[in-house]
């Protein structure tokens, strides 16, 4: 018994190591840790949109991510990132692009009828 609680120790000690951890490993530390930044950021600014009772933007912001989720999801299903892909990404950023002055004509009516 006492073996094999020395092998979980050892195992342990040689993941922390820093100088033995596998490339793929610093990866994931790297990822993780902008993940958690990006968050603290984006709450921050998330809330502040609650804040201002900008919901419309919030909703743009979502959308938009949506879109490009599934954009980048449904090319790399399709073969990866290819020709096509860069051909086709210039729409579509011009297409969030188009709905976002929509958004912002059709608040700005809303706001001069009022």
């Amino acid at each position: 018994m006492q073996r094999k609680g020395l092998d979980y120790m050892d195992f342990i000690l040689e993941i922390l190591d820093p100088l033995r951890l596998d490339r793929k490993y610093w990866y994931i530390i790297f990822l993780v840790s902008l993940f958690s930044f990006i968050y603290f950021i984006s709450r921050s600014f998330i809330r502040w949109i609650i804040h201002r009772k900008a919901l419309l933007l919030l909703s743009y912001i979502i959308i938009s991510l949506f879109v490009l989720s599934t954009y980048f999801a449904i090319s790399l299903l399709n073969g990866g990132i290819n020709i096509s892909f860069f051909q086709s990404f210039p729409l579509i950023m011009q297409s969030l692009a188009a709905f976002g002055l929509l958004l912002i004509f059709k608040a700005m009516i809303r706001s001069w009828l009022k």
